[in-house]
């Protein structure tokens, strides 16, 4: 199933990020085979950033929520806020085979 994890930084996380940076990234590469995506949240006209957001197919919602808890910047303390929502992800494919199936549902 895939999970996505919403995670807004508190005040001052998104500066204190930079100094563990390095093992964020390494975090994330250890994950790679699982990530449908990855982004970083940017606030207002795309400035300082304010969050993450990462996609993960894994088998459980403990399993997502492992990949929060091992991350460098959770562990720091960096972050305000974490969600984790099961997604039912209908795009890509951009063929719109998804789409067109979901409306012919609709009746």
């Amino acid at each position: 199933m895939t999970y996505l994890i919403d995670c807004l930084y508190r005040p001052g996380g998104a500066e204190e990020r930079l100094a563990l940076r390095r093992e964020h990234i390494h975090h994330m590469l250890q994950w790679l085979d699982r990530t449908v995506f990855g982004a970083a949240l940017l606030g207002p006209d795309g400035g300082q950033p304010k969050g993450m957001v990462v996609a993960l197919n894994v088998a459980s919602e403990a399993e997502a929520r492992r990949f929060v808890a091992d991350e460098p910047y959770s562990r720091a303390g960096l972050f305000a806020t974490v969600s984790v929502d099961a997604l039912a992800q209908v795009t890509p494919p951009y063929t719109g085979d998804v789409l067109a199936r979901a409306l012919q549902d609709c009746g």
